[in-house]
């Protein structure tokens, strides 16, 4: 691959645009699409029915709409990191949509285990169809991720290839349930300190992007080397992304982000915030917002006042520092690594958004 090696980068350096950001997702969500509609399309009865309503495809009675959907980030990683290895990155569309389906299952169970009504300003599947329903739809869509990656095969790539690439997901999945059994051990009142967080969304958010990078490295002909060096990427640009979120969760406006706003408190989420503020705050402000944090309910006055308290804190300007950390992480793993100079600022631009996005 010929190379343009550029000096370290830092988010500093790198204007946060939506625009280009959502141009490089854009480059490819139609061919997701489409992949995503072949497998799903031939399936009219439940559970696929539900699983198309998820995806924002149809209403709760079957209706096509175009409903607001995800942002796509994984299988767009994917097919990026492939195309700039020198992959032809429609190859490697399987596994694009692979990771897109894979993500939504987990995104259905969340919904369930965080008793989470709305998404992308949408009742969640388990809120129309109960949780049982929901519970299956999702494991139907966790097999059928599996079995659309192994439509690799049909693409071209060699059997050891795609066997690398079903290892790589079988990995992401564990380190996703891992993470997700530790959160939800968190969510029982046990407080955990910011390493504890760290590990957990690591596991349970970042994880899965990284392996979106290294799979797209991987199909695009990448040594083991810059495989690893990928994978570096996308799981400091998943930390930087999580933490967002997090603030977004607290501050962010429902108008762009899907979500009642303060639902993170709403819910008593121990968010990276949460966590923050409660490691690092004095006796008295720890023990105001514990109380607040312990019932079981809070009126709008009182996820006032716990806003506040985690703003008085410091929790949010420390939030948003730290994904920037974790996004110029991100940006200097790519250092080792001959990129050209288009590939490292559509790889740059990614990290900086995912740590400074709005929704």
């Amino acid at each position: 691959m010929q190379a343009c090696i550029w000096q370290m980068t830092t988010s500093k350096e790198i204007v946060s645009d939506s625009a280009a950001f959502f141009g490089v997702i854009d480059r490819y969500q139609s061919a997701v699409m489409d992949e995503l509609h072949a497998v799903l399309d031939n399936r009219p009865a439940p559970p696929y029915t539900l699983m198309r309503y998820h995806l924002g495809w149809e209403d709760e009675s079957g209706s096509a709409i175009e409903a607001r959907g995800g942002k796509m980030l994984r299988p767009a990683l994917c097919l990026l990191t492939s195309e700039a290895f020198g992959g032809v990155w429609e190859k490697a569309l399987p596994a694009a949509a692979a990771l897109e389906l894979l993500h939504n299952f987990t995104l259905i169970h969340d919904d369930v285990e965080d008793t989470s009504e709305q998404r992308h300003g949408r009742k969640t599947l388990w809120s129309v169809w109960g949780e049982a329903q929901a519970i299956n739809t999702g494991d139907g869509m966790f097999a059928l991720a599996y079995a659309t990656l192994l439509r690799l095969s049909e693409r071209g790539y060699d059997s050891d290839r795609v066997l690398r690439a079903v290892q790589m997901l079988d990995s992401a999945t564990l380190h996703l349930c891992e993470g997700q059994h530790a959160d939800i051990l968190g969510a029982g009142g046990r407080r955990i300190s910011c390493t504890e967080y760290l590990d957990i969304i690591e596991g349970k958010s970042a994880e899965l992007i990284a392996t979106s990078c290294g799979m797209g490295a991987l199909l695009g002909g990448a040594s083991d080397e810059e495989v690893s060096a990928l994978y570096e990427y996308g799981r400091q640009t998943g930390l930087a992304f999580q933490i967002r979120d997090d603030v977004l969760g607290i501050w962010g406006d429902v108008a762009e982000t899907g979500k009642p706003a303060s639902d993170d408190l709403r819910t008593g989420k121990q968010s990276y915030p949460v966590v923050f503020a409660l490691e690092g705050a004095a006796s008295e402000k720890r023990d105001a917002l514990l109380e607040l944090l312990a019932k079981d309910t809070r009126d709008e006055k009182e996820i006032e006042t716990a806003r506040d308290l985690l703003e008085a804190l410091g929790a949010r300007e420390e939030s948003e520092r730290k994904a920037l950390e974790y996004a110029d992480a991100a940006i200097a793993s790519l250092d080792k690594l001959a990129l050209r100079a288009k590939w490292r600022n559509d790889f740059g631009q990614i990290a900086t958004f995912a740590a400074q996005r709005r929704a």
